[in-house]
């Protein structure tokens, strides 16, 4: 994810797939394409936002060794 003018970008690979006016929302359908992920393919997911610095900040992740997570927080 990451902020454009209009709002957020969620985007896998380099291709964008929605986008969303709130940030909130931006990652709500970030971590449910994730698990979705995660759940048909098997592969370890995340969802990171990159900030305005340019950074990036995991915020999420599905199928990794060691997970803690709060169950129905997908």
């Amino acid at each position: 994810m990451e902020p454009v003018r209009h709002g957020w970008i969620v985007s896998l690979r380099g291709k964008a797939l929605e986008l969303r006016a709130i940030k909130l929302e931006a990652i709500g359908v970030a971590s449910r394409l994730a698990y979705a992920r995660n759940r048909v393919r098997g592969d370890a997911t995340g969802v990171a936002v990159r900030t305005a610095g340019g950074d990036s900040v995991l915020i999420a992740r599905h199928g990794w060794s060691g997970q803690k997570s709060r169950d129905g927080c997908r």
